[in-house]
């Protein structure tokens, strides 16, 4: 599952969220209402649950897990936290893109040793999913 940028005239106004198992897709948040409020986002609870549904469908059928991302609003339990114990238990590959500074938080949160490797965002600029363009506002292109 991926959150790929919805962009228009440089700024950034939201985001979607993609099964990458299904290709399904749907707005995760936008900068206005309605939504759940999590701090400068109106999260869509439709997004969300396409999420966690990708999540617990990567858990049963992927043989690689991919979470863009895990961050505060997961470790205070919101976002896609409900489905990422789902991963852990089933004990997939996972590629998580995490915050640098809730690195240590987010291994611990979800059970994970602290020599798990990381990969920098230099390094893994040459995977094909990381150049992924934003997806731009209708119209703006």
């Amino acid at each position: 599952m991926v959150s790929p940028r919805v962009v228009e005239a440089g700024a950034t106004l939201g985001y979607r969220v993609r099964d990458l198992l299904t290709g399904e897709e749907a707005p995760l948040c936008s900068l206005q209402p309605p939504g759940i409020k999590f701090r400068r986002f109106y999260f869509s609870p439709a997004g969300l649950e396409l999420g966690r549904a990708a999540l617990a469908r990567a858990a049963r059928q992927a043989q690689l897990a991919v979470v863009d991302e895990v961050g505060p609003w997961e470790l205070a339990g919101g976002g896609f936290a409900p489905a990422l114990p789902l991963l852990t238990k089933k004990r997939l590959p996972l590629v998580l893109t995490v915050r640098p500074h809730l690195v240590a938080e987010v291994l611990g949160w979800l059970g994970l040793p602290p020599d798990t490797p990381r990969v920098s965002p230099a390094r893994i600029l040459g995977l094909p999913w990381a150049k992924m363009p934003p997806t731009h506002k209708e119209g703006s292109r």
